[in-house]
């Protein structure tokens, strides 16, 4: 079997010096290697103190979950030769979540995230019977809304991977919203859609940046980005007086007046609460390290808006 050599970078933390720094090893090993085995190899032939988490080198526990290369996902589907630039490959615990030891996270924040959103079934008396003995059906194609989502296996590389978390700490995450999106979708569940809303708007469905990342990280190919559409599509849907409509109507207003969407006055009319305001003075900031002024913040109609607004007009006759 052919050997390659290269340097496998690894992130390490000491809990006991609360230190982390970066530590080389050079290896020469089989090119056949995935990143758990190379990191296995390094355990058991160079330095035993190396520390990680795994358990059924399969793809389904999904706990050897990491930062290869800058990008989350699963050290034991991983080929180690694939993620070599320039000879090195880089290794890192998960972002967002405390790291333990080297390579191992503390997944308990993620799991509380997950804990908010009643991540399971709460049976509807009017479709699951009573009787054990009897079969609580699913049609086939009630099943295919959420059959995708069944595949989650709390991995995490989704939420290591999520930009919305960079500026918002207390987002709920990807994975996260995928479990409730699942729960919405399912026919035997009987807590009222509106009441599951609810459970994932404040600091959920509303922050994702819509970057796709969380479906470049997913190994069994989930796309919680998507799911997250569907639940601000039913936001929507659920009340005339809600976040959603609030925000649709504003995004109609500012479109039609202006030709682009206020994304500066946007959080206050959405949110209407104090969190509106703090996004709004975060955004404010922000402007003004770009040098714009005030008068810049929001947009201003742009040459030939009467065109668009007339286009608008004749849409809105046509439906």
């Amino acid at each position: 079997m052919k050997k390659i050599k290269y340097t496998a970078r690894i992130k390490r933390y000491d809990p006991d010096t609360n230190k982390s720094y970066f530590q080389d090893f050079e290896v020469e090993v089989e090119d056949s290697l995935t990143v758990l085995e190379l990191l296995m190899y390094i355990k058991d032939k160079i330095d035993s103190t190396l520390t990680f988490r795994a358990f059924c080198r399969s793809a389904i526990c999904g706990s050897c979950a990491m930062i290869i290369n800058g990008r989350a996902g699963l050290a034991c589907k991983i080929q180690a030769k694939d993620k070599i630039k320039n000879g090195v490959i880089t290794i890192e615990p998960l972002n967002h979540l405390p790291v333990v030891r080297d390579l191992v996270v503390d997944q308990e924040p993620a799991f509380n995230k997950l804990k908010k959103v009643k991540p399971y079934l709460v049976p509807d008396p009017k479709v699951v019977p009573d009787n054990t003995k009897v079969e609580s059906l699913v049609l086939p194609e009630e099943f295919k809304r959420y059959d995708k989502q069944t595949d989650c296996i709390l991995c995490m590389a989704c939420y290591g991977q999520c930009n919305a978390l960079e500026g918002d700490e207390k987002y709920l995450g990807p994975f996260q919203l995928v479990k409730a999106f699942r729960f919405i979708m399912d026919t035997r569940d009987g807590v009222d859609v509106e009441e599951r809303i609810k459970l994932v708007e404040d600091h959920g469905i509303w922050d994702c940046v819509q970057c796709q990342m969380c479906l470049a990280a997913c190994p069994k190919g989930i796309a919680p980005c998507d799911d997250i559409l569907e639940l601000r599509r039913i936001a929507k849907d659920t009340g005339e007086e809600n976040i959603a409509t609030r925000r649709a109507k504003f995004w109609f207003a500012t479109v039609y007046e202006t030709g682009q969407i206020d994304k500066f006055h946007l959080p206050e009319v959405a949110f209407g609460d104090e969190r509106g305001k703090e996004i709004t003075k975060k955004l404010e900031e922000e402007f003004k390290s770009r040098g714009m002024s005030e008068d810049e913040f929001a947009p201003k109609p742009f040459e030939g808006i009467e065109k668009f607004r007339n286009f608008i007009k004749k849409l809105e006759k046509e439906l």
